[in-house]
């Protein structure tokens, strides 16, 4: 994959960098060789790098390398933006068109792969399975993954980005993928997903057949409840039939021992009527009983009633004359509060005047004590700038020249005069200051009293007030209970009334009652000879005994009919029974060709499954890629002593020990250092170190690519890889670069570095400040 030319719009990084709204960077007239983008930091640099290539990711801001791990939206700087890549690959020139819109909340991409026909016309591209490149995200991708190999495979091989992850944190699944893919069996892992698949179409087949089975199961299940269910039957029918022929021989004792009794009854008829002449008798006297209950009850509730009545009529005219006192009295305590209440309403309002008066004076004395106030902090300043012009003025008779005619013209005692003549001023603005502070106090001082009085008539106008009120309210109460007067007299005369009707009805339910207890005793004494009579003639009646046999032979007969019922029932589900167990077992013959056929389908499946791991991670890939670790490691190794010396060497393990001594699938890269005769993981090197042996890595997986898989990758890419190297370090990551592209046969490696004499060591530089401008 070679990149011939890049435009770029609507970017964050074209914009903020280099303040354009487009960019177009021709890169075909370019050398072959290194070619260097430099900047300074924020210029764009690695926005043009990320976008040197037809994936639809930048890869230095991905979280991974998926497509799905990034956004271009958090890259769009304007409503619509457009990336447009035409690139030449296996001598076909492509372009890629990424168009983004965003006019409102929701944004809309679309992503088109073309190529250059024969006539210069450009075209879709299409794929042999009939995949179109038709502006969707989904079909772009696999025909870029179809020309130009995974995404995976770019970015760790050819195309070092920042942040990028090394290859040292790979685990064992993601090293197979990739290694899988740079080998080129990846057609191995197909026929494993294949033979998955076909395991898969095959399980769905068993698990239909396994339902069938576990149907047939329990049918056969039922089988043995139908015929467990069958002997309980014919356990239960023998039963019922003992049963019945027991019930049978207790009806026919019954039937003798009745005809008996009949025998017997003829001979006692006139018993039997004086018996019922005594039960009718009995029930009258029942009835006279529960119905003088009834009456004894509704009487007493009356009674009760009426009581409760009158003992609430008591207590209201009790309460009403305990106030006798108090009515009787309230014509004059109404006429004394009345009195009170004019005598000082009279006074309320002079008082208010004089409170009127009063505080006028107490707003009068604030503003006094506010003047007075200013006056206290305007004194000292006035004074203490007096004195000052004193002390300078002083100065004009201190000098020893006062007296003579230079005194008066001499220019350095000008200051002092002028402050002789202010001092003077001041002494007067001081002396007035004074005297108003003076007159000021003494209209406060005389002020002061009026404040008193106004505290002590506020009280009094305050307790006044609260006089008149409780006035008030005595008046109103005094007011009500005169008004209860009239009810004394009608109280006294109800309350006569109401006592002598409760003793007038107390009398009468103590006569009630006797008359009542009288009538149930005489009541009780009829029943008593009545029960005595019926105890000693029943002893020779037989209708009680020829009743309970009757009773008795009825509920033999009903026994008899569910007997015979729980026979019939039984007989029925008998016959039920043994319909559905010829049923079942006539349905369960195919059980067992169905068992068969099930038990060859999981012997299948299992060969399926089997196929599928050999040809996947866990099987010959996993072979051939440990088959490929010294090759690849060679590569490495090659590199690294070409470049940087004997130093160091790299050591690709594909296994791993356990602690049991077993060996396990894994994926380890270990670096012997000769200068201190040690081995150690990638992972614990130096940062500088990582750094070097990781670039090392990558180049050797971009060599082994190119040597061996025929893939034919034409162009390097890496965005500030040196930047934890040392100076002599960062020549020597420039002579690597160089013999990368001399022994794979790149045409071009585009870098990114900030370190001046890498860039001086380019065969031509892209100034991103030049685009700029």
């Amino acid at each position: 994959m070679r990149p011939l030319k890049l435009t770029l719009e609507g970017f964050y990084g074209v914009r903020d960098g280099m303040h354009r709204d487009s960019l177009t960077l021709d890169l075909e007239s370019l050398p072959e060789g290194l070619i260097a983008l430099t900047g300074p930091n924020g210029a764009g640099k690695t926005t043009i790098m990320d976008n040197l290539h037809p994936y639809p990711i930048m890869p230095s801001h991905s979280s991974k390398l998926s497509v799905d791990a990034f956004s271009y939206w958090d890259h769009i700087c304007a409503p619509t933006a457009l990336k447009e890549l035409e690139w030449e690959h296996d001598g076909i020139r492509y372009r890629s068109s990424f168009s983004f819109r965003k006019p409102g909340k929701t944004g809309k991409a679309e992503y088109f792969l073309a190529y250059r026909s024969m006539d210069g016309t450009w075209r879709p591209v299409s794929l042999p399975d009939g995949t179109m490149s038709d502006g969707k995200a989904d079909t772009y991708n696999r025909c870029v993954e179809a020309i130009n190999g995974s995404l995976e495979t770019f970015f760790t091989s050819v195309f070092s980005a920042q942040n990028r992850r090394p290859l040292a944190s790979y685990g064992s699944g993601e090293i197979k993928t990739l290694l899988a893919e740079l080998l080129g069996i990846e057609n191995l892992k197909a026929l494993s997903a294949k033979a998955a698949d076909v395991a898969k179409i095959l399980g769905r087949a068993l698990d239909a057949i396994n339902v069938e089975i576990a149907s047939l199961l329990l049918k056969r299940e039922r089988v043995s409840d139908v015929q467990r269910l069958a002997d309980k039957n014919f356990e239960a029918l023998r039963s019922a039939r003992t049963d019945r022929e027991k019930a049978v021989g207790v009806g026919t004792s019954l039937t003798q021992q009745r005809a008996t009794l009949a025998v017997k009854q003829s001979e006692s008829t006139a018993i039997e009527a004086r018996l019922r002449q005594l039960g009718v008798r009995r029930d009258e006297l029942n009835g006279a009983v529960k119905t003088l209950d009834d009456d004894d009850t509704a009487a007493k509730t009356r009674v009760q009633q009426r009581t409760s009545a009158l003992n609430r009529s008591v207590v209201t005219h009790q309460a009403t004359l305990t106030q006798r006192e108090a009515i009787l009295g309230a014509a004059a305590q109404r006429d004394e509060a009345q009195l009170f209440i004019g005598r000082e309403v009279a006074r309320v309002e002079p008082l208010q005047n004089e409170i009127a008066a009063l505080q006028a004076k107490q707003v009068q004395h604030a503003e006094l004590h506010g003047k007075l106030q200013g006056l206290e902090k305007e004194g000292p300043t006035k004074a203490a700038h007096f004195e000052s012009l004193r002390q300078q003025a002083a100065v004009v008779d201190a000098v020893p020249c006062a007296g003579h005619d230079m005194h008066t013209r001499c220019p350095l005692l000008s200051q002092a005069r002028e402050a002789k003549v202010e001092a003077e001023v001041q002494r007067i603005s001081v002396a007035q200051l004074r005297t108003t502070y003076s007159e000021t106090r003494k209209l406060a001082v005389e002020l002061a009293p009026a404040l008193e009085q106004l505290a002590a008539k506020r009280v009094e106008l305050k307790t006044l007030n609260d006089a008149i009120t409780g006035a008030r309210q005595k008046l109103e109460r005094t007011t009500e209970l005169a008004a209860k007067k009239p009810l004394l007299d009608a109280a006294t005369s109800g309350l006569e009334a109401v006592q002598s009707e409760l003793k007038a009805l107390a009398e009468e339910e103590r006569v009630r009652q006797l008359r009542v207890d009288a009538d149930k005793a005489r009541f009780t004494t009829q029943l008593g000879e009545i029960t005595e009579e019926v105890t000693r003639l029943g002893a020779v009646d037989v209708t009680a005994a020829i009743g309970e046999i009757d009773w008795q032979l009825s509920v033999n007969r009903e026994a008899i009919v569910a007997l015979d019922a729980r026979i019939e029932g039984l007989i029925r589900s008998e016959t039920t029974l043994q319909a559905e167990c010829e049923r079942l077992k006539t349905e369960l013959v195919p059980f067992s060709a169905t068992q068969v056929r099930a038990n060859r389908l999981s012997n299948e499946i299992s060969h399926w499954k089997l196929l599928a791991k050999g040809l996947g991670n866990d099987g010959v890939v996993a072979l051939t890629i440990d088959d490929a670790g010294p090759a690849l490691t060679h590569t490495v190794n090659e590199l690294l002593l070409a470049c940087y010396g004997r130093r160091f060497t790299v050591e690709i393990r594909t296994q791993r020990a356990l602690a049991s001594g077993e060996m396990r699938e894994g994926f380890q890269i270990l670096v012997h250092d000769a200068d201190n005769d040690s081995t150690k993981l990638v992972e614990v090197m130096s940062g500088g170190q990582k750094v070097w042996i990781n670039e090392c890595l990558t180049r050797g997986i971009a060599l082994y690519l190119a040597q061996n898989t025929g893939q034919p990758y034409q162009t390097l890419f890496s965005d500030e890889s040196d930047g934890p190297l040392d100076p002599q370090r960062k020549l020597q990551f420039m002579r690597m670069k160089r013999e990368v592209l001399q022994q794979g046969g790149y045409q071009r490696e585009f870098f990114i570095s900030q370190t001046p004499d890498l860039v001086a060591e380019a065969d031509a530089i892209i100034d991103i400040q030049a685009l700029a401008a």
